[in-house]
C-alpha cells in the first residue's frame, strides 16, 4: 500500500509491502527496509529495522501517529493516496480568510522568522519552535502577508494555541 507521510511539514513517499503477521518491506523515498514489527502493549511496539532493535511508544488519532522514541517525540501524518489527493484539492481552493499558524505540542518559541507585513511563500519557514530537546521550524501552508505575532522568542507555548496569523495574497486577477 501507498502513503504519504508528512513529517515538519515535508512529505515523504512511502510503501508498505506485508510480508507476513509482523514483517514489512518499506520503501521510504524508495529506499528499502525490512521491518518486524510487534505490539508490546496497546502503546509499545518492539521493532527491528534493517536488523537494528528499537523500543517505540506511540499514540495514533486518525491519520496521525505520535511517536516517542528516546524521550524525543514525532508527530507523522500519515495519508494514503485517497486523502492526500483531497487534500491537494481542498489547497488547491483559495482561502477566504486568515491562515493561522497553531503548534502542534507544547514547547518554547526559539526564534522567530517573520514580523508583521513581511511577505512569505507557500512552505517558507516562519518561527522555530523547540519541543523535547528538538528544534523544529513551522512552515506556512500558502503565501500571504504576515498579520499578527502572537508569540515572541523564549515564549513557552501551550500545544493548540496561534503563533502568527498570516493573511492571503490580493488575487491579481
Amino acid at each position: 500500500m501507498k502513503y504519504t507521510a508528512i513529517i515538519a511539514g515535508k512529505e515523504r513517499e512511502l510503501e508498505v509491502v506485508r510480508r507476513d503477521e509482523h514483517r514489512f518491506q518499506v520503501f521510504i523515498e524508495g529506499e528499502s527496509h525490512e521491518v518486524d514489527a510487534r505490539n508490546c502493549s496497546a502503546d509499545w511496539l518492539s521493532i527491528l529495522l534493517d536488523h537494528c532493535s528499537y523500543d517505540i511508544s506511540y499514540t495514533l488519532d486518525k491519520d496521525t501517529l505520535e511517536l516517542n522514541f528516546r524521550n524525543q517525540y514525532f508527530d507523522i501524518e500519515i495519508l494514503d493516496e485517497r486523502k492526500l489527493r483531497m487534500r491537494r484539492v481542498r489547497s488547491a481552493l483559495a482561502h477566504s480568510g486568515p491562515e493561522i499558524i497553531k503548534t502542534s505540542m507544547p514547547g518554547k518559541v526559539v526564534k522567530l522568522l517573520v514580523e508583521p507585513g513581511d511577505q512569505v511563500a507557500e512552505g517558507e519557514g516562519i518561527i522555530i519552535i523547540e519541543a523535547m530537546k528538538m528544534e523544529n521550524e513551522i512552515q506556512c501552508r500558502n503565501p500571504g502577508i504576515i498579520k499578527t505575532v502572537h508569540v515572541e522568542a523564549g515564549q513557552t507555548v501551550e500545544g493548540g494555541i496561534p503563533l502568527v496569523e498570516i493573511d492571503p495574497l490580493p488575487s491579481t486577477g
